[in-house]
């Protein structure tokens, strides 16, 4: 018997369980950039957004955008937290919809794919207790929680 939707997803053959987070992140994404969009649409009609609209222009997802390109929309997806920022950042500077939609595109394959395949394996042995397993992802987060602080650091030091 199936006690949630998680155990429920990791049931199914993997292209099914990678279909099924292909839309759910889609679909978060999708909302993510139209809130940026409606942001960005009522801000810039205000005196004081229009003050501001500057400024919260040059925050992390906006800036890495105009930094790096479209490629950082797909690549966001490999990350937590920042993804939602860039996803954020492409409707706050108005970027057209079907441009968004197909640089997302790669990335929506990748984290259903990804978290298909491992992620939910992985949830699936840390529910279960396995100590190796437990071991293996604190060390992964880690390492990439370190690139993450190296990658910043080299950012702002390009910016400044």
């Amino acid at each position: 018997m199936v006690t949630n939707v998680m155990d429920w997803i990791a049931s199914l053959p993997l292209w099914q369980a990678s279909l099924i987070i292909f839309v759910a992140v889609a679909c978060r994404a999708q909302s993510t950039y139209w809130i940026g969009r409606a942001i960005q649409a009522g801000l810039l009609k205000t005196k004081w957004g229009q003050k501001r609209a500057e400024s919260a222009e040059k925050s992390g997802g906006v800036t890495a955008i105009e930094r790096f390109g479209l490629p950082i929309i797909p690549l966001s997806f490999l990350t937590v937290g920042f993804q939602t920022l860039v996803q954020l950042g492409a409707g706050l500077i108005g970027l057209s919809w079907l441009r968004y939609s197909l640089a997302a595109l790669p990335g929506y394959i990748a984290y259903g794919i990804i978290y298909a395949a491992g992620g939910l394996s992985l949830f699936r042995a840390l529910a279960t207790g396995s100590i190796g397993l437990l071991i293996l992802f604190i060390i992964i987060v880690l390492v990439l929680m370190i690139a993450g602080h190296i990658l910043m650091r080299y950012i702002k030091r390009e910016n400044s």
